[in-house]
């Protein structure tokens, strides 16, 4: 249903000029960030995790397509590294691209990466998931994640 191509140059960039803005907002939808520092603290945080860019080491980006129409339906990008004697994927963004939405594309993205990071020696995935986003939570959920530790607030 899902097919991995990895990103080219030009992927990386489109990508990236989106990425750093969505993952901003979300940022100050969290309330974490202002929206005023929120574009540079994203830019930090990318150029942090990705000093190589697409070259990163550990670091993979595929696009994902569909197999059966051959369309882009959205984008993934994970690390692969060592974690308490376990080798993990940690999954940093997954795009499914709005038309492409509540087509289980999303699942099928996950069920892949499950296959592919079997054949890579890797035995458990990791991800991160704001708390507003219900959705993702409940996907997340039903595909067998379990929280590790959640962090909370309240406002006064």
């Amino acid at each position: 249903m899902i097919r991995f191509v990895p990103f080219t140059d030009a992927d990386y960039r489109t990508w990236l000029i989106q990425a750093i803005p969505e993952f901003a907002l979300t940022n100050v939808d969290d309330g974490r960030w202002t929206l005023e520092e929120s574009i540079q603290k994203s830019k930090e945080a990318h150029a942090a995790l990705l000093p190589q860019g697409l070259q990163t080491p550990g670091h993979f980006f595929v696009r994902l397509q569909d197999a059966d129409s051959g369309a882009d339906v959205g984008a993934l990008w994970w690390e692969e590294s060592d974690k308490a004697g376990m080798r993990e994927a940690y999954v940093y963004d997954i795009e499914i691209d709005e038309s492409a939405r509540r087509h289980g594309f999303g699942r099928a993205a996950f069920h892949e990466l499950e296959r592919v990071a079997r054949e890579r020696g890797v035995n458990q995935l990791g991800l991160h998931v704001f708390g507003h986003n219900h959705g993702a939570r409940r996907l997340y959920d039903e595909l067998g994640f379990q929280p590790t530790s959640i962090t909370m607030r309240k406002i006064l």
